[in-house]
């Protein structure tokens, strides 16, 4: 059964609303002041409140602005009750916060059908609230998995340290480094367009793609060819996406590194054995993957 709280220092007109909506099998609460209706929403949180705008202590004005900028109770339909009738005060009340306004003396039939939209307008703030916190759920969820797909530590001749910040946005960022055979070490970094799932999405898409090897024909020691075939594997053209990648392939008995990139920023090689020596940014003049096919 709805909760209706009744904020009114007018006791007659207090009992006639709440006999009018329980005839209407509303559940009614009721208040004299500002106070008391602040600890009865506290109490009951009620899916709509009547408050009449003049209240000894604190006015309607002031209990709906409290309401209002409550995460918990903001969501609870606000109808201000008042004899102003000028739209100056209308528009007061509105910017206060009220979600809708009606002047005394009530009438009954009127009241009636403001309090069926405000709460048709009541649950579906609470259907939106439950779903979004269904979503950031999903969204969190996905940023564990996300997390979970990240390398670990390599140790021994060649070591490789990483560190991941996420955003608080789920983005379209990963990484990874593997062996494709025991002298050859390949390395990547792919950064998807925009945020959300969609970019988490592919971002995994086109990780499975080149830890599983599945680009047909393609040598995957020879980083031009590879990011080539992800160019060709993924148009997105009439969507406006792309992703941006970085990919090394290094040769430990030469020490030789192989490397292209696609849009994305380089890597940066710096000397250990030299200090005194600039780092050296290691980047190919390129458009990122996916915006035009017949980039090589």
């Amino acid at each position: 059964m709805d909760q209706i709280l009744i904020i009114e220092d007018d006791i007659l007109l207090r009992k006639i609303l709440k006999n009018m909506l329980q005839i209407q099998n509303y559940q009614v609460i009721e208040a004299s002041n500002g106070y008391e209706g602040l600890s009865k929403i506290q109490l009951h949180s009620p899916s709509l409140i009547l408050c009449d705008w003049e209240l000894p202590g604190i006015d309607g004005l002031t209990v709906c602005r409290e309401v209002k900028s409550d995460p918990n109770f903001s969501n609870i339909y606000f109808i201000l009750l008042t004899a102003r009738s000028s739209t100056q005060y209308q528009v007061q009340g509105l910017d206060s916060g009220a979600d809708d306004f009606l002047t005394k003396p009530i009438d009954i039939e009127e009241l009636s059908a403001r309090i069926r939209a405000g709460l048709r307008v009541h649950y579906a703030l609470k259907e939106q609230q439950r779903l979004t916190k269904v979503l950031e759920a999903d969204i969190s969820e996905a940023a564990d998995y996300l997390e979970s797909l990240m390398p670990p530590p390599m140790l021994g001749e060649i070591e490789i340290q990483s560190q991941f910040l996420p955003s608080r946005q789920l983005g379209g960022d990963c990484f990874d480094y593997r062996w494709l055979d025991r002298d050859w070490l390949v390395m990547y970094l792919l950064d998807v367009s925009g945020h959300g799932l969609g970019s988490a999405l592919l971002s995994v898409s086109v990780q499975n793609i080149l830890r599983n090897q599945v680009l047909p024909n393609v040598n995957f020691y020879q980083p031009g060819l590879v990011l080539t075939a992800l160019n060709e594997t993924f148009s997105f053209e009439d969507s406006g996406r792309y992703f941006t990648i970085w990919y090394g392939v290094f040769d430990r008995q030469r020490r030789s590194l192989f490397y292209a990139s696609a849009g994305h920023p380089p890597a940066i090689l710096f000397s250990k054995n030299n200090s005194n020596s600039n780092p050296k940014r290691l980047g190919t003049p390129s458009v990122p993957i996916g915006i035009m096919p017949e980039t090589r």
